[in-house]
């Protein structure tokens, strides 16, 4: 046994093969830098007879810090050999734990995990008194004001759109970008619609469908110049669609460029009929007016000094202004149109009230009005499908299951105010049968009616059908089948 306070003497045995250890003349040989442990720590172990590796490690506690081993188990092997006289060959070393293998973080113990990702007007919404929501990794306005108070405030958000203007953070959509001489062939495959002649300047709606023919996404499609495209992506599906289209990019061997920019930039949605007067306060290099920016026009420009594109699209049924602007300008944008609307009565209007605006107007949303079984033409979307163009992802099945036929439809449905109000998933009745079932339905007040979308059979979708549906209290509503939109079908205040 070593002397206290001495380094033992390495044994006179020939070095086994492996990693060197050149002693520093001064200073201090560390071996373990998880342990502050030093190659002389090492060979006291094994000369006070814990020559064995488990017992070195346990003795000096070397390889039992957070690398577990990884950053210095091999050269205690080498170390601890030599001391004992072994040779290296056939020695094991001890099992190297995370982080070196990484455990699920669903293993570990403590406050679940969950990613959050905040809008740059997040702080505003806050201090405004909104009642926040989750939507994909986003966090986001549900309604502004009291929590017991939700169907009060999302009704004012409703009325304040449709009499004067709202204004909606809409920064959470995905926002891409397709560039490349081979642009508009790729949207072309890539979604159901026509757009190698889309003009510049002008957006289509897009509509994407897999390889089975169900629809997957739905968004807009901005023509910027020939070879650029800007398209929006629903929330929750912007990375399925980012990574479908660097997919095809692959396989198709295009020549196009694709990026997501869906937080770099912040997006606000400005709609009501009292809009382009809000936006024209807030100050811009743009003409708004309907003959200069019509509907489903794009443009870029400033408004409020800030750099925007400017999408003239009608999701919630009014005169509307989608602009996107870079993320670090979303607060000064936000601020500067609440000031300029402060004379319109402007209010802000979270996802509740906009359900209740697209829903009014029939618009689907993928995922809520559609299962991974739904083709644009179970949705009532026949119109969305370019049938004339050589290919798109999901043509030969949606033809086949056309030819097949179908074995539903999506219809919009009305009931009047003395019949009960029905719940989403609520199921459809015939003949004492499950027939269907309710997607979106709510109590509209600018339609003075219970109005709704729901899943028939084909031979109960005709206008002026009844329709029976068993609420979730177990009372029947009587309702009947309509045309959509149910608010403006015209589209006048759209295009205003």
């Amino acid at each position: 046994r070593a002397a206290a306070g001495t380094d033992p003497a390495p044994p006179t045995a020939a070095a086994p093969a492996g990693p060197s250890v050149f002693p520093h003349a001064d200073g201090r040989d560390f071996i373990d830098l998880d342990e502050d442990l030093q190659v002389k720590d090492i060979r006291r172990a094994v000369a006070e007879g814990y020559d064995d590796l488990d017992l070195v490690k346990r003795y000096s506690t070397v390889v039992m810090g957070p690398s577990q081993g990884k950053q210095s188990a091999l050269n205690n092997l080498v170390i601890a050999s030599a001391a004992a006289g072994r040779p290296v060959d056939g020695a094991a070393l001890t099992t190297q734990r995370p982080p070196f293998f990484p455990e699920s973080i669903r293993l570990l113990a403590g406050r679940s995990f969950h990613p959050v990702r905040l809008t740059p007007m997040h702080a505003l919404h806050e201090a405004a008194g909104a009642q926040m929501m989750t939507a994909g990794a986003w966090m986001r306005p549900a309604w502004y004001g009291g929590a017991a108070d939700r169907a009060r405030c999302v009704a004012a958000e409703v009325a304040a759109v449709r009499s004067g203007v709202g204004m909606i953070d809409v920064t959470t959509l995905g926002k891409l970008e397709v560039r490349g001489p081979d642009a508009a062939e790729f949207m072309n495959r890539m979604y159901t619609f026509a757009y190698l002649k889309q003009p510049v300047g002008r957006t289509r709606y897009v509509l994407m469908t897999d390889e089975t023919g169900a629809i997957i996404d739905d968004g807009v499609s901005c023509r910027v110049t020939d070879e650029l495209f800007y398209v929006t992506a629903t929330t929750s599906g912007v990375d399925g669609v980012y990574a479908a289209m660097q997919r095809w990019s692959a396989i198709w061997r295009l020549d196009v460029t694709i990026s997501n920019l869906t937080s770099a930039f912040a997006a606000i949605n400005v709609a009501g009929p009292r809009a382009r007067e809000v936006l024209e306060q807030a100050g811009t290099t743009l003409d708004l007016s309907r003959e200069a920016c019509p509907y489903l026009a794009y443009r870029e420009g400033r408004i409020a000094g800030i750099p925007a594109r400017i999408l003239r699209v009608g999701f919630v049924g009014e005169l509307g202004y989608e602009i996107h602007v870079p993320a670090e300008y979303g607060v000064a944008l936000w601020e500067a149109i609440a000031s300029a609307g402060k004379d319109a009565g402007i209010r802000p209007f979270g996802v509740e009230a906009q359900r209740t605006l697209r829903l009014e107007k029939g618009h689907i949303i993928v995922g809520q009005d559609t299962d991974g079984l739904t083709t644009p033409d179970h949705a009532d979307m026949g119109w969305a499908i370019a049938h004339g163009k050589p290919f798109f992802i999901g043509q030969r099945a949606i033809r086949a299951i056309a030819a097949r036929g179908l074995d539903r439809r999506l219809v919009g449905f009305r009931a009047g105010a003395e019949q009960p109000v029905p719940d989403e998933c609520n199921l459809v009745i015939q003949d004492g049968a499950i027939a269907g079932r309710v997607t979106s339905v709510v109590e509209s007040a600018s339609c003075g009616a219970t109005v709704g979308l729901a899943y028939v059979p084909p031979g109960r979708a005709e206008t002026g059908t009844p329709v029976q549906i068993r609420t979730t209290s177990g009372a029947i509503c009587h309702a009947e089948v309509v045309e959509t939109p149910f608010y403006d079908p015209g589209n006048a205040r759209q295009e205003l």
